[in-house]
């Protein structure tokens, strides 16, 4: 017989709302944490802003449906998701936005770099996401809301 045969402080089974509740709780923290990557990858170059957003949307659609709500009204985040849901493209405004960021981050990387690999690597890295952005469908900003 072991020593926790029957015990009442460590069941075999846990329940199935405290289960559920936990998972809700690490799918709710993960969100935060995706929240808070995508964010920190509109201003940061070599991070994405996009998947991260849309893998906190997922977590928050199956923890907290107020936060799920909340990320896709943010100002500035909500566009990047409701985009790529919908398949629509970019709006000449998020384009311009979008490269002068990429310009400006990879600009200063350059320039600080002292490295002549690293600053082609860099100049490749560049191009080769301003290329991405450029052939996104331009699409007219929604009037009237």
């Amino acid at each position: 017989m072991g020593a926790c045969d029957g015990c009442l402080y460590f069941p075999r089974v846990l329940p199935d709302n405290y289960v559920m509740g936990l998972r809700r709780t690490v799918y709710s923290m993960l969100g935060v944490l995706m929240v808070a990557l995508g964010a920190a990858g509109i201003v940061l170059p070599l991070l994405p802003t996009t998947p991260f957003l849309l893998l906190a949307a997922v977590l928050f659609a199956k923890s907290s449906q107020r936060r799920h709500d909340w990320l896709l009204g943010q100002k500035h985040l909500g566009p990047y998701i409701h985009a790529w849901r919908n398949k629509t493209g970019l709006t000449a405004t998020q384009k311009l936005r979008i490269g002068i960021s990429l310009s400006i981050t990879f600009g200063v990387s350059i320039y600080f770099t002292p490295m002549v690999a690293v600053q082609c690597l860099l100049g490749g890295m560049w191009l080769f996401w301003t290329v991405v952005i450029l052939r996104q469908k331009t699409i007219r900003p929604k009037t009237g809301l």
